[in-house]
């Protein structure tokens, strides 16, 4: 079994060697185009971690009592219509405090 071209020796000593993840933002566009061109982003993403905490099964996903999983409101792929009302409003008062 070959590495994955994303993981490499920990550069820190206290790791003593381990293998980690690179840093993303040191990969070059060709690296990430020959690895994984399918890369989830936004609410894809998040959709997709969740369906893999849950042992890919989307009713556990949508059962989920996981509260305090800063994931958690958004793990139906969507952003909720009260959740995005509450952020304009927080950013409405956040400009108002500011004036």
């Amino acid at each position: 079994m070959s590495a994955h071209p994303f993981l490499a020796p920990s550069p820190y000593e206290s790791d003593g060697g381990e293998i980690i993840g690179r840093d993303p933002r040191s990969i070059s566009e060709a690296e990430w185009r020959a690895v994984s061109a399918d890369v989830l982003v936004g609410m894809r993403a998040i959709r997709a971690k969740c369906l893999d905490c849950c042992g890919r099964n989307a009713a556990e996903v949508r059962k989920c009592v996981v509260v305090d999983c800063s994931l958690w409101p958004l793990r139906m792929g969507v952003q909720p219509k009260g959740l995005r009302f509450a952020r304009k409003a927080d950013a409405a008062a956040d400009i108002e405090d500011a004036a």
